[in-house]
């Protein structure tokens, strides 16, 4: 029995010490894990690793809508190039992507037609001046009362259908670009020129030399770039943050929303019931034009609100996976620096700065630059 009583002491003796161990030992782990958290610095490392300590700072950041669009030219930025006479091409002057010069010649037509029109033009001239010579004796006549009356009223009445229909086909040859005087003379034209409307890029062609074209054919189609504009869709639930006057940064081709400049000109009246979007359109302001290309894909941002909010340098906040940290000064001791890692919640960001949200520790500076070397 003693024995049984001695044996159950020991075990309990045992157990105590055990558990007190363990105890021990577990306090000394989370002491431990506490400093293992502080990162330590030397002031040479801190030198060396250009690290530089601040605080956060107010800074502006702008609310912005982004939307989708694409470029295109508005009614005085395009032209479609067609010809005024059925006729023949005789030949083509520019190709895709060249620079033309409203007034200069695309291409030339020849053809049955406009000899015809050049014809029509040269007896109606023929006409008029006979008609006129008639009616000035006429006049003259009629003035001292020499003559019927009927003869001069009939004579009038020449003079002016003459008249009226010389200046019908000088009109027509003159739209044409040529010179009623020499056609006049006798001296014909073999072929006219279809000049472009506007000055731009061509765009599209239409005809081949030796094709027969009308005026339902067109021949090619020129772009004004300097001219392009911005079509937007913005969703239903962001239109009523738009102004117009607001500016717009966009980019091209995969560029990018930001690379280019515009202002929004116009907030549209009607929802595309399939996609949800307001279509809007903003004038471009900041661009190298000359690169623009019409009925390109564009991605855009409205820059809709400012607002100002406590934030870092963005080099000062590091992300690892899908949280964000910084580097806070704990304590310094002599030469050496304690850091802590410590997580914050973001929001707004810009080029140069990141918004913190929460987190931050007050009073304690961060390190704001040198963070990569961490």
């Amino acid at each position: 029995m003693k024995t049984t009583k001695h044996i159950l002491i020991y075990v309990l003796t045992l157990l105590f010490f055990f558990s007190c161990g363990k105890k021990s030992e577990s306090d000394g782990e989370t002491q431990v894990s506490e400093d293992e958290s502080l990162i330590e610095i030397t002031s040479e490392q801190f030198k060396t690793s250009e690290m530089q300590l601040g605080e956060p700072t107010l800074q502006t950041f702008t609310d912005e809508v982004s939307c989708k669009g694409f470029l295109f030219a508005p009614a005085n930025g395009i032209a479609k190039v067609s010809t005024p006479i059925a006729g023949t091409v005789e030949n083509i002057r520019f190709k895709i992507g060249d620079f033309v010069r409203q007034g200069q010649t695309v291409c030339n037509i020849s053809g049955n037609e406009f000899l015809s029109l050049q014809q029509q033009f040269a007896e109606a001239s023929a006409n008029y001046q006979k008609a006129k010579i008639d009616y000035e004796r006429m006049k003259a006549l009629r003035a001292e009362k020499i003559g019927a009356a009927k003869d001069f009223t009939a004579a009038e009445s020449l003079y002016k259908a003459s008249f009226a229909s010389y200046n019908a086909l000088k009109t027509r040859i003159q739209a044409l670009r040529l010179n009623p005087t020499r056609i006049e003379s006798g001296q014909m034209y073999s072929s006219f020129p279809v000049v472009a409307p506007i000055s731009g890029f061509i765009t599209k062609t239409g005809a081949v030399i030796g094709q027969y074209v009308d005026m339902q054919n067109e021949l090619a189609e020129v772009v004004n770039v300097h001219n392009l504009q911005l079509q937007l869709s913005v969703f239903e639930m962001d239109v009523n943050k738009l102004r117009v006057g607001q500016k717009v940064r966009f980019g091209v081709s995969g560029s990018g929303a930001g690379s280019m400049n515009a202002t929004l000109s116009t907030i549209g009246k009607s929802i595309n019931p399939d996609t949800k979007t307001i279509d809007c359109v903003a004038k471009i302001t900041d661009a190298d034009r000359n690169k623009l290309v019409n009925q390109s894909y564009v991605e855009a941002k409205i820059q809709v609100n400012d607002l100002e909010a406590k934030a870092l340098p963005a080099e000062a906040v590091q992300k690892i996976a899908n949280e964000y940290f910084v580097y806070v000064m704990e304590k310094q001791e002599d030469t050496t620096y304690f850091l802590k890692r410590t997580k914050v919640e973001t929001g707004k960001s810009n080029n140069a700065f990141i918004e913190i949200l929460s987190g931050l520790p007050v009073d304690k500076k961060v390190v704001v630059s040198g963070v990569e070397t961490l």
